[in-house]
């Protein structure tokens, strides 16, 4: 299983991956917008650039379906072997990601919400499609439409990314259906490790400790 962070800000991508547990970064255009990249970066090369240099794995990027070739451009001669381009699943999309995986390039279909999407990205043989978990239960039948294009995909080599997991709950759902590859945001990720019944039994451990060492510090 794979864990990605959603997030454009540095601040949190370098907390997040310092954490060793996060495989890489997922970003997109609203992610870049809020984040205000441009600020403390020169141009979109620059920004994803840090952003291979800061981690060992993948980094997703966004290109526009209006003008795709713009953003494409923009990423010229960087690691192409850790960056997956992202494609909106609308036609022009399909229209440039057919193109990118002719060139060798990693593609992962973005805004997946139905079986009848998957189908076409399976075809084209791209490497992920992003499903918005989030965004599909406001629309009602999020299990039974996630369950439909993991089978949909599951003859191919394209895999599923689940995006817009906003609870820990959407996330178990997720983790016990199988689905292997997920992004989540850095307030949801910082909850990952937190448990009641862990800080208890931690809390009995530590002190059980105390107990032990303070009794073999008697013997000598």
């Amino acid at each position: 299983m794979k864990l990605y962070l959603d997030s454009a800000k540095m601040d949190e991508i370098k907390k997040a991956l310092d954490l060793g547990y996060v495989h890489g970064v997922t970003t997109n255009p609203t992610l870049l917008k809020r984040a205000e990249v441009w600020k403390e970066n020169k141009s979109l090369k620059s920004f994803y650039s840090k952003l291979l240099d800061m981690c060992d794995g993948e980094v997703f990027a966004q290109i526009s379906s209006a003008k795709p070739d713009v953003v494409i451009e923009a990423l010229e001669n960087l690691d192409m072997s850790r960056l997956v381009i992202k494609v909106p699943s609308v036609q022009n999309g399909v229209m440039a990601a057919k193109s990118l995986v002719d060139r060798g390039y990693s593609v992962c279909a973005t805004a997946v919400y139905t079986p009848s999407q998957a189908i076409v990205w399976a075809s084209l043989d791209v490497d992920y499609v992003a499903i918005y978990f989030n965004r599909m239960e406001s629309y009602g039948n999020a299990a039974e439409n996630v369950k439909a294009i993991m089978n949909v995909l599951s003859k191919s080599r394209t895999k599923v990314l689940a995006a817009s997991v906003k609870t820990p709950e959407q996330l178990n759902f997720l983790i016990g259906i199988g689905i292997d590859y997920i992004t989540i945001g850095y307030d949801l990720l910082e909850k990952l490790i937190e448990s009641d019944s862990s800080q208890k039994d931690t809390k009995t451990f530590d002190e059980d400790m105390s107990t032990v060492i303070k009794a073999f510090s008697k013997l000598n």
